[in-house]
């Protein structure tokens, strides 16, 4: 909502409760005029002021809306109360425009959309029978047949009947009866099925508007001044019982998305848990078979040349011997080397992100387009992240892309580091499936970041990665 349109609601509902204040103290008919006066314009801001704030909370539910045209709704029933006849009479007959949107506001909450047919069809019976119900039985009644004796003349009398009145104004309050245990029972059967979390929400609003709907039918059934005040206090009440039942229902919502982030957390440390097990199996069984099993040949043929030498030194095999040794040695050493750049590359700790990034775009499987633009030093966790998912991207590109090429971008900007992987391959990556992504979002998930993968099948991999960095070390 826009401050102009804000500005202009706020000064409509100012004027609109004036209207009523004076209209209230200048009538003739309506009794007490001060209490109409004070309680009538405070029920109309009431819905109005909570509809604003929940509007403004909640823009994407129309029940703060739907708030706010029931204030000025209520407003308009007040024309009812002047003692210009044709106004009165006016007033009498869509005066009950409030009680049509109060219906839409029960049976739409708390998305202030109606989600089924039958849902509409309740609430055009409820408009029709609020504002136009009375309308037939206003030819023939006159101002006591309506009960108010001091009201203005009305001025839609075609013909005194009395016993045609009171027949049409008892079918209205049957029709108010009917109406009203139909809602009953729908929003009975809603409620009972509504999970019980969100329970919480209905409870509140449910209960006052299904009280103030009560209480309005037994006041049109001429139970007499005593229950339309009844009805009048309990409307009062309900901006209040939509205001609780949105906020309840918005708490709902953040112990749901507070459980939910629970649970991703304990299935991310379960998964960092596997994967740290997962990494010392890999290294153990490299170790065995990579440089173990090359320094156990380099000892054997040490051992062999060694036995040559003390059985005869001028023997000319012994050179070929140590040949052999020094190339087992240079591979098992070479062999360390790449397996301790891939636990933690020393370049990344001595100098920085960008250098070990041009180390690894050298060592790709597929040419790498390299932009990197860091700055100063990043925090040791951030570069490592940035570095890892750099590395498992492009891991992924030799294993699965089939692709001719991959483009490398990490920046910093406003205290965000972002890594974006991208190649021409297959497509078809899927960061809820396979260890590796899923890995590289815990990782990434640790630090506060996110990392999201776009892969349409035939339209390349993109990896983008943001993690929070803070100030430069």
């Amino acid at each position: 909502m826009t401050p102009s349109r804000l500005r202009l609601i706020v000064l409509a509902a100012l004027v609109c409760g004036a209207g009523v204040v004076a209209l209230a103290l200048t009538s003739d008919h309506q009794d007490p005029a001060v209490v109409w006066a004070i309680f009538g314009p405070a029920v109309g801001w009431g819905f109005i002021g909570t509809g604003l704030y929940a509007w403004r909370r909640r823009p994407e539910s129309r029940t703060g809306m739907l708030m706010v045209l029931f204030g000025f709704a209520w407003f308009l029933s007040a024309v009812s109360l002047s003692n210009a006849p044709l106004v009165y009479t006016s007033g009498s007959v869509v005066g009950g425009l409030w009680g049509g949107v109060f219906l839409q506001l029960e049976l739409a909450f708390p998305s202030g959309r109606l989600a089924s047919r039958t849902d509409r069809v309740l609430t055009v019976a409820g408009y029709l029978l609020f504002t136009l119900g009375t309308l037939p039985a206003m030819f023939f009644a006159a101002p006591h047949d309506l009960g108010c004796d001091d009201c203005p003349k009305n001025v839609l009398l075609v013909h005194h009947d009395r016993g045609v009145a009171t027949a049409l104004l008892a079918l209205v309050a049957l029709g108010y009866a009917v109406l009203f245990v139909i809602v009953l029972v729908r929003l009975t059967r809603r409620w009972r099925r509504t999970p019980p979390l969100e329970r919480i929400q209905l409870t509140p609003v449910y209960a006052c508007g299904l009280l103030a709907f009560l209480l309005v039918t037994v006041a049109q059934t001429g139970a007499g001044k005593g229950a339309l005040w009844a009805a009048f206090i309990a409307t009062a009440v309900l901006p209040f019982a939509f205001l609780a039942g949105l906020l309840r229902g918005h708490v709902a919502r953040l112990d749901a998305e507070l459980r939910a982030r629970l649970e991703e957390l304990r299935a991310s440390r379960a998964r960092l848990v596997a994967a740290s097990d997962t990494e010392r199996r890999r290294l153990e069984r490299n170790l065995h078979d990579g440089a173990q099993s090359r320094f156990v040949g380099l000892a054997l043929l040490l051992g062999h040349a060694r036995r040559r030498v003390d059985a005869d030194p001028t023997d000319p095999e012994i050179a070929d011997l140590l040949a052999q040794a020094t190339a087992e040695l240079q591979a098992g050493l070479a062999e360390l080397r790449e397996l301790a750049r891939g636990i933690h590359p020393p370049l990344l700790t001595d100098q920085g992100l960008e250098p070990a990034l041009h180390a690894l775009a050298a060592r790709a499987p597929v040419p790498v387009t390299l932009a990197a633009e860091v700055g100063e030093r990043l925090p040791a966790p951030v570069e490592i992240a940035a570095y890892f998912v750099v590395a498992e991207a492009l891991a992924n590109v030799g294993r699965y892309a089939r692709a001719s090429e991959a483009t490398i971008a990490v920046r910093r900007v406003n205290g965000l580091v972002t890594v974006d992987v991208a190649d021409d391959g297959v497509g078809g990556a899927d960061a809820g499936r396979g260890t590796g992504l899923r890995g590289l979002t815990d990782r990434v998930a640790v630090l506060d970041g996110t990392l999201a993968v776009d892969s349409p099948s035939g339209g390349g991999t993109r990896l983008h990665v943001e993690i929070p960095c803070g100030k430069p070390v």
